[in-house]
């Protein structure tokens, strides 16, 4: 009876005293799905966030087997019972990593930082993005799923597969863009929109420009101009794989769909994942005669509605600018 009851009280204390076996202010723990709790239980002890792991794997055989430890990534901050370490990974009280895609980056640049995160690996990424089904019912023309990963700050549990995470981009460009799809005032259909938005977020930077910006392709579009945007060379150059950080004059005249330097028309699709302001802009550009715009090294741009006016400007913001930098 006494050796009954001596041991209850020592599997009491060891349960209930906190411990902690690390001297870092806290600490975090990744647990792997599929893991077994044994194993878990020993990365516990060797971690330092338990004193033993034998008479907790014991507690979870005897008083909690309908439970399972949930994969994840934890933080501990301060010593913790080993009923309070098992309660918090039972109900997967994790640390999500957090990951945040600014506007304007391509599906591939999407997948590397994903991928530095350590969710998937950057082929994955391509092969899931490449495949264009998740929109197929609002995009049936669209090829992959560039310009719907919508540009927004992601928290997900580590080992989140690469599926998942892309379903939620998508799912987040239908929650801010869907309701707007009825606003499309110029003719063009979604994918078309979403491509010429992608161009509108790699040319503008001012938000108060990109509803201009617009305008000045989509005008060009409706009198059969080439385009002649330079971040289409770009797209083409890296599905080429012959992107080096530089554009060549005979890369204008590469043979490619997304060569606006050379075909008409827009692009076959986006180029770029473009946020709201861009879509927006996109879908209802003011109605201007602009035709041509040019940099000014401030963020913003010079507009004009004729060549003319269009080569005095690059020779003020572009040509006098370089030989002022040179003085």
């Amino acid at each position: 009876m006494l050796i009954a009851i001596g041991g209850g009280w020592f599997f009491w204390r060891a349960m209930t005293s906190p411990y902690r076996g690390y001297t870092d202010q806290a600490k975090r723990v990744e647990i792997r799905k599929g893991q077994r709790t044994a194993t878990i239980l020993h990365h516990l002890q060797n971690e330092g966030i338990i004193r033993d792991e034998y008479i907790p794997l014991l507690y979870m055989k005897l008083a909690r087997h309908n439970d399972s430890l949930k994969a994840g990534v934890y933080e501990f901050t301060k010593p913790l019972t080993p009923i309070e370490v098992l309660e918090k990974i039972m109900r997967g009280d994790v640390i999500l990593r957090t990951v945040t895609v600014r506007e304007g980056l391509d599906r591939f640049a999407v997948g590397r930082l994903f991928a530095a995160e350590h969710f998937g690996r950057p082929e994955e990424w391509d092969k899931v993005t490449g495949d264009s089904e998740l929109i197929r019912d609002i995009a049936p023309e669209a090829t992959s799923l560039e310009g719907y990963l919508f540009p927004d700050t992601y928290k997900f549990n580590p080992g989140t597969p690469v599926k998942t995470i892309v379903a939620a981009m998508v799912q987040n460009f239908r929650k801010h863009f869907s309701a707007e799809m009825n606003y499309i005032v110029t003719g063009l259909t979604l994918h078309q929109t979403v491509t010429l938005a992608s161009l509108v977020e790699t040319e503008a930077q001012r938000d108060d420009e990109r509803p201009l910006v617009a305008s000045v392709y989509l005008n060009r579009f409706r009198r059969n101009m080439l385009l002649g945007a330079d971040p289409t060379v770009i797209y083409a150059l890296k599905l080429a794989g012959r992107w080096d950080g530089n554009i060549r004059k005979a890369d204008l005249s590469m043979e490619s769909p997304y060569n606006t330097y050379r075909m008409h028309g827009l692009p076959p699709g986006p180029i770029a994942n473009p946020g709201v302001a861009s879509l927006r802009a996109a879908a209802a550009p003011p109605a201007t005669q602009f035709l041509y715009f040019v940099a000014k090294h401030d963020g913003s741009h010079a507009f004009s509605t004729n060549v003319t006016e269009h080569n005095h400007n690059v020779e003020v913001w572009q040509r006098q600018w370089y030989r002022n930098q040179k003085k």
